[in-house]
């Protein structure tokens, strides 16, 4: 059995409870997905949507197909936010990827992004390339084990105009995921100061100690570049811009504020100029305070 929610665009969405591949309960284990996201700027909705999702391991290729697509509004999933995405029954033994395949083909608008002020756009994914996003992951199941992940979907990095046709977006997914047990978040805030007029702010984070750069998905390999980011919001209580940062592995990190975060193309070098910086530690199951001044 697994549970998938339920064609939706807002959450929370119900549930839908199904049957699949004749794993039963007393021989399976479960894995639990949830879906999140680093944002973009400017826009204020961002539709995705997804028909698929396998899962390989030991005993070979097990598939979940959606009993009909379903549409995601990533952008509300942004601040350590989720959406619950399946919860698959498995077969003891190890694993070692799950894929997520996605609908955004030309000529369609299935998957679509709105942006501030109006106009809703298609995201395509081009014809050739691929629809079908693996990543690799290492668990072992036992009798009746589970195993709960989290794939961020970074928009910063996976979307950008089509330099072929202006009435579109190109939707190049750019993910990573996470065991649970083993994630924390990063959270703080921004000083007023710093966010001057005309300010498009982000928080850009990095693994290790770093000087930040701008976000380049064609950089060569090797390359320093964040591996999320946030959005600063208005704090209506204290009147301070907060940010963050979810579902991030345990380590050392660079937090980094840019107000130049809707000028960076993700397809090119661009000139971003970072105005503070500093270093924070995640631990699981905790949440590391920085204070960006």
């Amino acid at each position: 059995m697994f549970r998938l929610i339920a064609k939706c665009t807002v959450v929370p969405c119900a549930l839908l409870l199904l049957t699949s591949c004749g794993y039963g309960s007393s021989s399976s284990s479960g894995l639990a997905i949830s879906v999140a996201d680093a944002p973009i700027d400017t826009a204020n909705s961002v539709n995705i949507t997804l028909t698929e999702m396998d899962v390989t391991g030991q005993g070979g290729i097990h598939y979940f197909p959606f009993p009909s697509p379903v549409t995601l509004n990533f952008y509300q999933l942004q601040g350590g936010l989720s959406q619950f995405l399946i919860d698959a029954n498995l077969p003891p033994g190890h694993y070692s990827s799950i894929t997520l395949y996605f609908a955004a083909t030309p000529g369609t608008t299935v998957s679509n992004i709105t942006f501030i002020g109006g106009g809703t756009y298609p995201l395509v994914i081009p014809n050739g390339a691929p629809t079908t996003f693996t990543l690799p992951v290492n668990f072992y199941l036992t009798q009746n084990g589970t195993a709960n992940y989290t794939i961020d979907l970074d928009l910063r990095k996976s979307i950008f105009p089509d330099t072929n046709n202006p009435g579109q977006y190109i939707l190049q997914p750019s993910l990573r995921i996470v065991n649970n047990a083993e994630a924390g978040s990063i959270t703080g805030s921004v000083a007023n100061t710093l966010v001057t007029s005309g300010c498009s702010g982000a928080v850009y984070v990095y693994s290790g100690k770093v000087t930040p750069t701008d976000v380049n998905i064609n950089a060569p390999p090797g390359t320093v570049q964040p591996i999320s980011s946030a959005l600063i919001g208005i704090n209506g209580t204290t009147a301070q811009y907060n940010f963050t940062v979810g579902f991030l592995p345990p380590g050392l990190y660079t937090v980094a504020f840019t107000c130049q975060a809707a000028q960076d193309n993700p397809t090119r070098t661009d000139n971003i100029s970072f105005i503070s910086v500093q270093t924070t530690t995640v631990v699981p199951g905790q949440t590391s305070f920085v204070n960006l001044h």
